[in-house]
C-alpha cells in the first residue's frame, strides 16, 4: 500500500490522523499504536506504509463493506415489507458512546461512522445516542445492538 492509499483508506474510515495513529496501530497486538508524527510520515510517503498496517486498514475496509451489505439489507427488507424507507440506526457522537455496549473494538467506532453517513446518502434516519435516555427506555432488560436500534425507532 502506497502513503495515498493509506490517506485515501484513514478518511474513507472516517479517522483522523490522531485516531489512526492512536486505533488503528493499537488494534495489533504487536503496537501499542504509533506517534501521530510516525502516520503523518506514512502518508506523506516519507516512510513505507507497514505491511501490517496496510492489513488492518484493508481489513477495516472490509468490515465497512459487511455492515454495508447489511444495511442495504435492512433497506430492502424495509421496502419489500412497508412500501417505503423506515430504517432508524443510532449514531455515536463519541468513542465512548460507541464503547458503553460491552465487547465493542474501539477501532470500530470510526468505520462505524462511515457507514452510517452512507446509510444515511441511502435514506436512512439517524438518531443521537443519548445514555441516560436509553438507560430509562432500557430499564432491566439486557442491552444488545438489537435494543439500541428499538430505542432509536422510538425516538422519531
Amino acid at each position: 500500500m502506497n502513503n495515498l492509499e493509506l490517506q485515501a483508506l484513514r478518511r474513507l474510515l472516517f479517522f483522523s490522523v490522531p485516531e489512526a495513529a492512536l486505533l488503528v496501530a493499537a488494534s495489533d497486538e504487536r503496537i501499542d499504536g504509533v506517534q501521530e508524527r510516525t502516520w503523518r510520515r506514512w502518508e506523506d510517503g516519507t516512510l513505507i506504509v507497514p505491511a501490517n498496517i496496510a492489513e488492518r486498514m484493508l481489513a477495516l475496509c472490509s468490515w465497512r463493506d459487511q455492515a454495508l451489505d447489511a444495511v442495504r439489507g435492512a433497506i430492502s427488507d424495509a421496502s419489500a415489507n412497508h412500501g417505503e424507507l423506515d430504517l432508524v440506526m443510532v449514531w455515536y457522537e463519541s468513542l465512548d458512546g460507541w464503547l458503553t455496549l460491552n465487547g465493542r473494538e474501539p477501532v470500530l467506532w470510526r468505520p462505524q461512522c462511515s457507514v452510517m453517513a452512507e446509510a444515511v446518502a441511502m435514506g436512512a434516519w439517524l438518531v443521537k445516542f443519548d445514555s441516560v435516555s436509553y438507560a430509562k427506555w432500557l430499564g432491566k432488560q439486557t442491552d444488545s445492538e438489537q435494543m439500541r436500534g428499538a430505542w432509536a425507532s422510538k425516538q422519531t
